[in-house]
């Protein structure tokens, strides 16, 4: 009887690990849906458009009240998702304030009713950090079926992935700190298969976080590709052999590990292809290759998207993101990889010769170079073109085979739903922005106006996108306005960088340093209360003060979506 009792108590653990699970992504589910319906309302709002600039501001287009409760409760939200620190402290009282009396229920000794008993928290503990774990592998895949329902990549997954994997790892310290203290007060040997798991899987615990700690990462990113998926295994199998009620949960988790690993290596083989490799520039790689044709390329994907790529000639089992540089439509996959350590330097270093010392007067005497014209009505990059008639280029192109997979994000364009785009770019960050800038101006959808503001402090990438972000202003289905500060200690009329207008759309070349404030300013008083977007991609710092800056100006009843990307 006694034993029987206790199994029930068990499958009552069990019970409550699997009612949160359901519970989390219903929640999930739910929010998909307000994702279709604030979709729709955008849709509707943005079709409103107006004849005048007195317009703007008209009460069609002003929100009810009703609607300005929505959209406060929006831009908090909004405010949370693109502060991810604020969320962390806020998110994990609310989890554990939710989680802690469900722990207690159902755990009072067999036969008796009232206090809880240690061991039945602990295991339940146990379940739950179990079932997390389960979670956590769900949205660590690349294959995310939530982030299609979110209208989102698997990158926007990846915060979800990393709360969660802390959350189990703090209630598995928990429940294994606890039944050591508790077996120990009872004199029970403390070496057996369970606590020998349990072990393990605070070694490997303790091998995760360091490799997780953001001075590692970055600095060896390689080896903390390699140690995360090694220890992701070794947990599986720990979990997986330290109770038999773990064991279906780690099996769900295999499911979706290898389920994704399947179809990203599916992907990989299918979008095998060739591409021309150049140096243009000591720390600039420029890839491009055919598209692949009956591959995953085919199935709708949007600018902006990225991909990851593999090399076998210089690393054969590591996949490498990076943006795609080109748009849905464009006949070659365009890459522009920034050399910085590990797999980029290698590349580099095949090519041909790398410079770390790369100076202004390299770049100055680069300012005059002759470029070939491109008509941006042409659904091509065409900087294969430019590069073939640019001086510089004196690193021959090389071929290489290129597995590819991807590509990953988004199936359509966001932005293409708002009246007014503010889109913002740090140095190498505007090959993100870029491709989904050149699709709104191909097909603008709602769009009627969109600003554009690029800091950058190298010349060359100001050299290679100039004739584009020119071209751009030549077109009359959108109103450009194009701001690009160039930050070398060079001026922009030493390089020959002349503002240029065309009817109301117009590009401007700065010395300084962008005032965000400013450009911030400028664009919600002229958005008013129309829909509109903010998309950005940069260094955190830069990222940092105009999340600031939007914050600060920002009303709390605005309807503006925000979009950050960081590099």
């Amino acid at each position: 009887m006694y034993d029987s009792t206790w199994r029930i108590q068990y499958d009552v653990n069990d019970k409550w690990a699997i009612i949160f699970l359901f519970l989390f992504l219903g929640c999930l589910v739910a929010l998909s849906g307000l994702y279709v319906i604030e979709t729709a309302r955008v849709y509707r709002k943005s079709c409103k458009r107006y004849d005048s600039p007195s317009d703007k501001t008209s009460p069609s287009l002003s929100p009810s009240v009703l609607e300005r409760i929505y959209l406060m409760i929006r831009n908090a939200y909004l405010h949370l998702a693109t502060h991810k620190g604020i969320m962390t402290i806020i998110a994990v009282p609310i989890v554990f304030g939710i989680t802690v009396p469900f722990i207690g229920r159902d755990t009072n000794n067999p036969g008796t009713k009232g206090d809880w008993v240690g061991m039945l928290v602990c295991a339940r503990l146990g379940f739950l950090s179990t079932a997390v774990f389960t979670l956590s592998f769900l949205f660590s895949m690349k294959n995310n079926p939530f982030a299609l329902m979110l209208f989102s990549s698997h990158e926007k997954m990846n915060y979800i992935h990393r709360l969660l994997s802390q959350f189990a790892i703090l209630l598995g310290i928990i429940h294994g700190f606890t039944r050591l203290a508790l077996d120990a007060e009872k004199g029970l040997s403390l070496i057996n298969r369970v606590y020998n798991t349990g072990y393990a899987i605070l070694a490997i615990t303790v091998l995760l976080f360091i490799s997780v700690l953001p001075c590692f990462r970055r600095r060896f990113y390689e080896w903390f590709f390699l140690i995360h998926h090694v220890c992701s295994i070794a947990f599986i199998i720990c979990i997986y052999m330290h109770h038999p009620r773990c064991i279906p949960y780690m099996i769900a988790a295999s499911a979706f590990y290898a389920l994704d690993r399947g179809c990203r290596v599916l992907r990989c083989f299918m979008n095998k292809t060739t591409f021309q490799a150049t140096m243009i520039d000591d720390d600039v790689v420029y890839l491009r290759g055919k598209k692949p044709k009956a591959s995953f390329f085919s199935l709708p994907w949007s600018s902006g998207n990225h991909v990851y790529i593999n090399i076998p000639r210089l690393s054969f089992w590591q996949m490498h993101p990076f943006t795609l540089a080109s748009c849905p439509w464009d006949e070659y996959i365009e890459l522009l990889v920034v050399v910085r350590k590990g797999f980029t330097r290698r590349l580099a270093s095949h090519l041909g010769s790398i410079d770390d010392s790369s100076s202004d007067e390299a770049e100055k005497s680069n300012a005059s170079v002759s470029v070939s014209k491109s008509s941006y009505k042409n659904n091509s990059f065409n900087l294969h073109k430019r590069m073939d008639s640019d001086a510089t280029c004196a690193v021959p192109t090389k071929e290489m085979t290129v597995f590819l997979d991807g590509p990953y994000g988004p199936v359509s364009n966001p932005c293409k739903n708002y009246s007014y785009v503010f889109f913002a770019a740090a140095g190498c960050g505007i090959t993100s922005t870029l491709p989904t800038f050149r699709d709104m101006l191909v097909k603008p959808g709602n769009t009627l106006h969109i600003t554009f503001v690029w800091s950058c402090r190298s010349f060359k990438f100001i050299r290679l996108f100039k004739e584009i972000l020119e071209d751009s202003i030549k077109q009359n289905r959108v109103s450009v306005h194009i701001y690009c500060h160039l930050t070398t200690s060079y001026s922009v009329k030493e390089h020959h960088l002349l503002s240029q207008t065309s009817g109301s759309n117009s590009i401007q070349y700065f010395d300084e340093r962008p005032n965000l404030e400013n450009h911030i300013k400028d664009y919600f008083d002229l958005s008013g209360t129309n829909v509109s977007a903010i998309s950005a991609c940069g260094p955190d710092a830069f990222l940092k003060s105009l999340k600031k800056e939007v914050t600060s100006q920002q009303k709390w009843d605005a309807d503006t979506f925000q979009q950050y990307e960081e590099i």
